[in-house]
């Protein structure tokens, strides 16, 4: 299984040389989604009543459908916090790269339960999206400018603070008193 943090890398260095991103943050999530993957991104209010979602399952934060080609996020969610719904579609994205790309009738669905369940394919589609919001090399560049401002550095990347935080922790860019 290849590393999901080197593919979110080669998706968004293939991303910067085919549309001319400069690499600023925040990284456009929805345009790689539609430009790369020609993926659509929807919301919707309850997941578990999108057409081809699974049955039986409890509320869903996001749910990838390769047959349609679809991302649908929970719209709550998504108002609720714009760091978290990019979080969502780049979990997603990390999914579509790393577990279904080409596949037709995938289906991927995300709540907290799976974290547990399937903690595996899970923990590399977040991998996978903490690396595409927050690639390490700009990461570690602006976190230094910043001083680790956390709340600016979630800011300018349009992430959630929390998302943020374990990313600093993985690279080990956090000094000991902010652990």
């Amino acid at each position: 299984m290849p590393d999901p943090e080197a593919v979110a890398m080669q998706i968004l260095s293939r991303y910067e040389q085919d549309y001319c991103y400069d690499g600023t943050p925040p990284v456009p999530v929805d345009e790689i989604a539609a430009s790369l993957a020609l993926l659509h991104i929807e919301e919707a209010d309850d997941l578990r009543t999108v057409p081809g979602a699974p049955l039986g399952l409890g509320r869903l934060s996001g749910l990838l459908l390769t047959e349609t080609m679809t991302i649908y996020v929970a719209r709550e969610e998504a108002a609720r916090s714009p760091g978290r719904r990019r979080f969502t579609i780049a979990h997603e994205l990390g999914h579509w790269y790393l577990h279904a790309e080409g596949v037709s009738d995938f289906t991927r669905y995300c709540r907290d339960a799976d974290l547990v369940a399937e903690r595996h394919m899970e923990g590399e589609a977040n991998a996978f999206a903490a690396a595409l919001l927050t690639p390490e090399p700009i990461l570690r560049e602006q976190a230094e400018a910043t001083g680790l401002n956390l709340p600016l550095l979630a800011r300018r990347f349009d992430v959630s603070l929390p998302a943020l935080h374990l990313r600093l922790l993985k690279l080990d860019l956090l000094p000991a008193w902010m652990r």
